[in-house]
């Protein structure tokens, strides 16, 4: 037995080490972002008698192995727990647009989702890039405003089929039938 345990551990000393990505869950409340009135217990899929780690106003991300994973987001007000909502069976999988930062979406309430956008890693700089979402066929208002907190825009919005104005400089695109997942969060990156 003792060479079997020597065997392994020399095989796990050979494996490179996992990479590591950054994990950014925002919390909202239909449209109502409570990301810093919420704190976030990561765990992995189906293990959740040990965290992997807690994501709070004072810490907003979390470093990760790549992998599938359950969160508990708590919203508290007024020092007191407010909402307790689980997303499970997270996908954080290194993906070459998002350069090393995952981004999940947890909503409080039922029937929303959440569409990330962001332009191609290792795009050429380009005019700055507006993008307003509409519901399907109806582009005389916007459907709601894009949070932007860096390099992408977030919108949180009922999930359904929505079409984006994608706007650089004088060039407008638009992109027809863009799917919003129902309590999920979808990234989508502009051709």
């Amino acid at each position: 037995m003792p060479g079997a345990l020597l065997a392994v551990l020399a095989l796990l000393a050979t494996q490179p080490p996992q990479q590591r990505l950054t994990l950014e869950i925002r919390t909202y409340r239909g449209t109502e972002d409570v990301t810093d009135a919420t704190r976030v217990i990561v765990h992995r899929a189906g293990e959740r008698d040990q965290p992997v780690g807690q994501i709070t106003r004072a810490q907003p991300t979390l470093a990760v192995v790549p992998g599938i994973y359950d969160a508990q987001a708590v919203h508290e007000r007024d020092g007191r727990v407010h909402d307790i909502r689980w997303a499970e069976r997270l996908v954080v999988m290194e993906y070459p647009d998002e350069a090393g930062h995952h981004l999940e979406v947890i909503n409080f309430l039922n029937g929303f989702g959440a569409l990330q956008i962001r332009e191609t890693a290792g795009r050429p700089p380009a005019p700055a890039m507006e993008v307003a979402l509409f519901t399907a066929d109806e582009h005389a208002q916007a459907a709601a405003p894009p949070a932007t907190p860096g390099a992408y825009a977030l919108f949180v919005v009922r999930a359904g089929s929505y079409d984006l104005l994608i706007t650089r400089g004088s060039n407008l695109k638009w992109h027809k039938a863009v799917d919003v997942p129902l309590d999920r969060t979808r990234l989508w990156v502009v051709p």
